[in-house]
């Protein structure tokens, strides 16, 4: 067996969430690890696709951007279609579309709201997952090493520390990121007899556009700081995140499937107490 050379993700990538933040970072990180082309789907205003479009064409790489809804199971079918109709196959999906939600106790939530979040970080990736699989069971497989299993498609699904923990607040968060766990599970054993690879990745605490009402209420920066401590340190940069995305979907991780990664410099294993 040679050296390898080469980009380390020559396929097409199919961001949901992908126009800025966490999002936009992975669709940036594939671009960097030479993607041929990448589609980012997102509820965001036109301008926001243009900066995030511009941050992967910086890279030299071929972007679509679509504007779409994740919960409207039309709107991800069409959109997954019309990354096809660009690029031909879908071989990396990144599903990273997602909301906070309301910061309520369950004794105190509003059914509603509730609702809302379910809809967008569960609903969303269910609908996301039903098409780039129905897509990636049709095509072949992307070139692979000799002597690896056929690779037809990797999807890697937003978890999030509290798909294995909680805290006060988060009812509905909890609840759909534990939801993400178990879908990912389900949808990596019927994924497996196609050559279709399902996995979760789980981050720790970074300071997106989402957690803003969070670290910007009264107290919210000191408890922020809390978290950061038993992380470890704060994170340098969101491609932190996207290059695992990255090399979790590319075939040399062939092996991997249904796991929920976790990225968070030890916060889930730590007891919260550093010596």
């Amino acid at each position: 067996m040679g050296k390898r050379t080469g980009p380390v993700a020559p396929g097409v990538a199919f961001v949901t969430g992908g126009a800025r933040g966490l999002g936009n970072a992975i669709a940036v990180s594939f671009a960097r690890e030479g993607a041929r082309g990448i589609v980012i789907v997102d509820v965001n205003n036109e301008e926001t696709m243009k900066e995030g479009v511009k941050a992967i064409e910086g890279q030299g790489t071929e972007c679509l951007a679509i504007r779409a809804d994740v919960t409207k199971e039309e709107e991800i079918e069409r959109a997954v279609a019309q990354a096809v109709e660009r690029f031909g196959r879908i071989d990396y999906a990144a599903n990273f579309a997602g909301i906070l939600g309301p910061g309520q106790r369950v004794a105190d939530s509003d059914y509603s709201q509730w609702q809302k979040t379910m809809s967008v970080n569960c609903d969303g990736v269910m609908l996301s997952m039903k098409y780039e699989m129905r897509q990636m069971m049709k095509q072949s497989s992307i070139e692979v090493e000799e002597g690896r299993v056929p690779q037809q498609g990797s999807i890697v699904n937003a978890a999030s520390v509290n798909s294995l923990l909680s805290t006060h607040g988060t009812v509905a968060y909890t609840a759909a990121k534990h939801a993400v766990g178990g879908m990912t599970k389900t949808a990596a054993l019927e994924g497996r007899q196609h050559n279709i690879r399902v996995n979760a990745v789980s981050p720790g605490f970074l300071p997106t556009k989402l957690l803003d009402p969070v670290i910007n209420r009264p107290g919210g920066a000191e408890r922020w700081a809390k978290f950061e401590a038993r992380q470890g340190r704060a994170v340098t940069g969101f491609d932190e995140v996207g290059d695992v995305v990255v090399l979790l979907s590319t075939p040399r991780m062939s092996l991997v499937n249904g796991q929920n990664l976790s990225i968070d410099n030890g916060y889930v294993i730590n007891e919260g107490v550093d010596w």
